[in-house]
Formats: C-alpha cells, structure tokens, sequence
C-alpha cells in the first residue's frame, strides 16, 4: 500500500486546505485524503478537497462542414465548476447530486456512533466520487486474521451510476477487499435515497445499517465454513481454472503464457504465509484469499503516470473488473461449500 506522506493529488485540480495536518495512509493506494477528524460530512467533503460544485451547461455539436454549431437541446454537460471539467453529458432530466447532499447521509450514521469517517476522494477528475466510513469490529477469521469492514458511499457524474452505499471488507493481513451485497446482488450494494429531510436520511441510515450487521453476521459465518473446507489439489486446480477466460483453438502463445501466468500467480498466492495461518492451511478460505490478493494486487493496469494506474486499479477494485473477478472467485466458494 503506497504511503500517503506523498500525498498524491486526489482531486484533480482542488487542493484538500492548506490547514489540514498530514493525513496518514489511506486504506487503498494512498489514493484519498485522511478525514478522520471530520465530526459531519461537510468538514469531511472540505478535508478532502470535494467542496466544489457541479453545474449543467448547454451543449451544441460542431458539423464536420465548418456550419454553425447545432444545439444538442435534449443533453447537458455536468461541469466541475472549479476546474471547469466536463464530467459527463447526460439527459436533460439527470438532476445531479451535489457532494454536500450525497454525503449528508453518512452524517446520520457517524452522529449516532454507528461510524467514524475515514478517508474521501475522486476518481477520474471528480467523475466517481467516495467516502469510506470505517464501522465497528473488525470480524476475526482466526488468529491473526482480522477483516475490518467499511460501508463505501459513492456517487457519479458521469451518468454511470446513482448514489449508493457498498459495504467492502479489507483484509488486514494482505489489505484483501471483497465486497458484501446489502440486499440482492453480485455486492454492488444498495440505492441511497435523496432528502433534505434528516427524518428521512436517519431513517434509512437506520436500514441500512440492519443490513450491514446482518450481512457481516452472515458473513463471519460463511467464513468459518470455508475454512472448514478442505481443498484437494484437483479441487483446487479446478477453482482457480474456472476463474480465467477460456482460449480459444485459436489462441496465441502469449494468451496462453498470460493465462498459465496468472494460474502460478493464484497457486503461489495460495502457499503465501497470510494464507496458512493457523486453521485456514489447505483451505477454501485460503483459495479464495488467493484469488482476492491476485485482483487487488498482481493484475496489471495502464495509465499515463502512477496517479492514473493507481485510479484505474481502485476503480476496478470497487467497481469494475478486479471486483467482477472477486465476486466470481466468492460465488464459487459459496457452492463449494454448499452455502448458496
């Protein structure tokens, strides 16, 4: 996990206050500001450099002719108002979320000591936005073995999603996530509703977080089946093979180096110390750690500096591919151990 001494510019252009004191490193890539000083969402959003706005602004198309722009009167552009980045084009009924508003629903959760802030930031230049809210534990897996669950709210402005609340667990041994379903679901969590009201916020802050201990309840509970099951080297084999693309005939060496790279990578990952703790050795809880630790740590991302690498691989972490592959890797244990 990169250091947050560096501390690596999160928001594309808005500075966090000159008065904030070092953060110090943050749960994912040292990507996000510290704001666990914050008592409410507004100080959290401003420790974090998110205290900006987005307006909409009327778009027009130019015609490969030279001709008069056009105006493309059923789309606007939502705009960073401080950078002046254009963060999606969107229909004309898209009423986006301030970040002041989306994030006033944590403060009904935080108020009444269900949760703490713990660090804020943006994606692609403000496009994702998010905050972790660190929650009471962490769940013990075993010996040495803790997970610490957070509840990531998130919203968009680029049209890709609405706000919503996710509840991700990090591994503390290996820094692992895997993300937990709040309702039905492959684990992309749960809609959050917009209200100025706080009746309103408290109210599903309330739900939300009844889903969340029961989910981590059940969760400790498939924990303790995985590891109880063993893992025969076919078994294990079999697993990890099911979790890469097939080839085709057709199929050039380097698909086929790439893929039996990736197949040692999950079987070393496997035989890692943090996998054989006591009471997980051999075990599904083991294959599955190894999986996670591959997609969150060994896949290989693009980006023109470490700033765009890092983002493109916390964006696949939480919301895209990387997380895809874990979701796959958790479904399979689930019927390996006869729990879905």
């Amino acid at each position: 996990m990169l250091q947050q001494t560096q501390r690596i510019e999160q928001t594309a252009g808005a500075s966090a206050p000159a008065a904030a004191p070092p953060p110090p490193a943050a749960p994912w890539l040292g990507l996000g500001l510290n704001v666990q000083e914050a008592v409410d969402s507004r100080q959290a959003i401003a420790l974090a450099g998110l205290d900006w706005q987005v307006d909409q602004w009327p778009i027009a198309v130019l015609p490969p002719s030279g001709a008069a722009p056009i105006a493309a009167r059923s789309f606007v552009a939502n705009v960073r108002t401080d950078t002046r980045g254009v963060l999606g084009i969107v229909t004309r009924k898209y009423q986006p979320f301030q970040n002041r508003d989306a994030f006033a629903f944590a403060d009904a959760i935080v108020g009444e000591g269900h949760a703490r802030y713990e660090t804020a930031g943006a994606l692609r230049g403000g496009r994702r936005v998010w905050m972790l809210l660190k929650l009471p534990g962490p769940l013990s897996a075993g010996m040495s073995d803790l997970i610490q669950p957070y509840l990531l709210v998130y919203n968009t402005f680029d049209g890709s999603s609405c706000l919503r609340a996710l509840l991700t667990s990090i591994r503390v041994i290996c820094q692992n996530s895997l993300n937990l379903a709040l309702a039905t679901g492959r684990g992309e969590g749960i809609t959050v509703r917009h209200s100025g009201e706080l009746a309103s916020r408290v109210d599903q802050a309330r739900q939300t977080l009844g889903l969340v201990r029961k989910r981590l309840d059940h969760f400790a509970h498939e924990i303790r089946t995985f590891r109880r099951t063993a893992m025969t080297t076919e078994r294990l084999e079999h697993y990890f093979q099911a979790l890469l693309p097939e080839l085709s005939g057709d199929a050039g060496e380097r698909e086929r180096a790439n893929r039996r790279k990736a197949l040692d990578a999950l079987h070393a990952n496997f035989a890692d110390p943090t996998n054989n703790l006591a009471g997980m050795r051999g075990s599904l809880w083991a294959a599955l750690n190894a999986a996670t630790a591959f997609a969150d740590h060994q896949r290989r991302f693009r980006g023109q500096d470490q700033q765009a690498r890092a983002e493109n691989r916390l964006d696949s972490i939480w919301f895209g591919s990387g997380n895809d592959f874990k979701q796959a890797a958790y479904r399979s244990a689930l019927e390996l151990a006869n729990l879905n």
